[in-house]
């Protein structure tokens, strides 16, 4: 490996170019402005260029600049070199079309770690020069008032050897406010090295003047894919509306025939990304961290709860602290979870308890399906389910799925259904005689009678009423109510309430009270009714059918009633 050097380009440009990679950090002006803080090194092979950069101690590489028929060659290299050296194999700043590339060679052989925070944002050129649209109405605005309050303002085109001590002096003015921390330090240092070397360099810069003064200039060189890349934008932020001024007008001067904007990442913070979003980037170039994949899988212990409480928080949205709270101390505790780990990261999780199906008492339910967002589309949980299922391999399983083809492929089949139907009011006007009451003492009979006549369903009794899915409604904010009918129970439901809509999650009914139940809720509720329901339910209105239940052993039956969350 040897250092690069800027006077390197010539040699390394044609791996750029065959490369052709999306995204700023392959742009050879991006690595020379930050090379005091990568320390960059590279060689040249035959049919690939390889770059390790050396950021405060962790050495990693860059995507190898090849043709995808080498890329092969270029990663088995830089593997190799990594052994040797004696540090561990990294790619960073990783785009899609690289590691669509790499999963087509080697398979789960690597894992991919998103990193959000090094999104590129890529905006339309055309918009930001123009500052047309509804989007760009309060940028527009801001802008207005600039040429308003700066009707003499000049826009100009920047030279190093003309401009270099108003730019030097406009930007320790600028920053003078600001604390003088290591990343502002950096990006001075940056900008001056732009500066000296930009007869090298293919960059161009400008300024807007404002009474013969600099008050903001902009640094851009071109990127592949018709993309410029805004390197540094400046202003003096006591000018209401110069920013958007500085990025309009140099649109309007420089790059022309450019299709797209590259202004770089958010590096996770707040207000940067906040700023970038409300610019409405048509694009995001997401970047992606790769290892050679030494992911392990084992049963949770201990050790993992407050990991797997974090995953379950985050992808299940309409989980909050109260219902999490209450699966973690209602289920977890007496049911099996696998993990998946990466690096010390929790990449998935899958939970499996006992379940008791009539005529199938040695069931179990798998719920709590979940991959950490930075581990999505690799096969984690395919990979973690096909572990798990050799620990249960003639078992009957049962699991509910939001998106069923995931499943199929591991041989679970729907076999059960929900009738999802909004009540037609007007089939059930009249009088009844039925009542709400608050009792819950008989729902385990309630529920014995409703399902007698189907094939397959779970089994309960009052001790699952009482410490399980009482609690359970009650933690999910939901609500629970018994109808009555001559002081005697007739059925119960469970329902979410809104000012426009009644919706009865779990409808139970003695069969020949259906019709009297209906018509109070007809009569009770001014607003939309819907009812989950069985799938064979005589409801009149509007219907559709909703996957329930899937099944590794059964086909679709419909007098199977098996509604279970978990």
């Amino acid at each position: 490996m040897q250092p690069l050097q800027l006077t390197d380009y010539e040699k390394i440009k044609p791996y750029l170019e065959m490369a052709n990679y999306e995204g700023y950090n392959s742009n050879f002006v991006n690595m020379m402005m930050w090379n005091h803080e990568y320390h960059v090194e590279y060689e040249i092979h035959e049919h690939f260029c390889v770059m390790l950069h050396n950021f405060k101690g962790t050495r990693y590489f860059a995507m190898p600049f090849t043709s995808p028929d080498y890329l092969k060659e270029a990663v088995d290299y830089m593997v190799q070199y990594a052994k040797d050296n004696h540090f561990n194999f990294m790619i960073d700043f990783a785009v899609p079309s690289f590691i669509e590339n790499m999963k087509k060679i080697y398979g789960d052989h690597f894992m991919f770690e998103r990193e959000r925070d090094q999104d590129d944002y890529i905006y339309d050129r055309q918009m930001l020069e123009t500052l047309s649209g509804k989007k760009m109405q309060k940028r527009r605005n801001h802008y207005k008032n600039f040429v308003k309050d700066y009707p003499n303002h000049e826009y100009r085109a920047l030279s190093v050897d003309r401009d270099f001590n108003l730019i030097l002096d406009s930007l320790t003015r600028w920053e003078d406010d600001q604390e003088a921390s290591e990343s502002l330090l950096s990006e001075v240092y940056a900008i001056l090295y732009l500066l000296s070397s930009d007869h090298l360099l293919d960059i161009k810069m400008g300024g807007i003047f404002i009474d013969g003064e600099l008050k903001a200039f902009t640094i851009a060189s071109p990127l592949n894919h018709s993309t410029i890349q805004m390197h540094i934008e400046k202003a003096d932020k006591n000018i209401r509306g110069l920013y958007p001024a500085i990025c309009k007008e140099f649109l309007e001067h420089e790059f022309p025939g450019f299709q797209y904007v590259n202004r770089e990442e958010d590096m996770g913070l707040d207000n940067l990304r906040q700023a970038k979003m409300q610019l409405h980037p048509c694009m995001m170039i997401e970047k992606s961290r790769v290892f050679i994949n030494d992911s392990s899988m084992a049963i949770a212990n201990r050790e993992d709860l407050e990991d797997v409480k974090t995953l379950w928080l985050d992808r299940f949205e309409d989980e909050d602290e109260v219902s999490t709270d209450f699966y973690f101390t209602h289920v977890y505790p007496h049911a099996q979870t696998y993990i998946m780990r990466f690096h010390n990261q929790l990449v998935c999780a899958i939970t499996i308890e006992h379940m008791a199906i009539k005529d199938h008492e040695n069931s179990y339910y798998i719920m709590g399906v979940a991959t950490n967002r930075k581990f999505e589309h690799q096969g984690c949980m395919k990979k973690l389910f096909q572990y798990l299922l050799k620990d249960y391999p003639n078992d009957r399983l049962y699991l509910t799925a939001y998106h069923p083809d995931i499943y199929k492929s591991l041989g679970f089949k729907e076999t059960a259904y929900l009738k999802r139907i909004k009540l037609q009011k007007s089939a059930y006007r009249g009088e009844t005689d039925i009542k709400v009451i608050y009792e819950f003492n008989h729902l385990s009979d309630l529920y014995q009678d409703y399902v007698q006549d189907f094939a397959e369903y779970r089994l309960r009794d009052d001790d699952y009423y009482a410490h399980f899915l009482i609690p359970r409604t009650v933690a999910f904010k939901q609500k629970m109510a018994t109808f009555a009918k001559d002081h005697e129970q007739v059925g119960y439901m469970i329902y979410e309430e809104t000012e426009e809509e009644l919706h009865i999650t779990e409808f139970i009914y003695v069969k020949d009270a259906l019709k009297d139940i209906l018509t109070y809720l007809a009569n009770t509720y001014n607003k939309r009714v819907i009812i989950d329901s069985d799938e064979q339910a005589d409801i009149e209105g509007k219907s559709e059918l909703i996957n329930a239940m899937m099944c590794n052993q059964d086909e679709h039956d419909p007098h199977n009633f098996v509604n279970e969350v978990y």
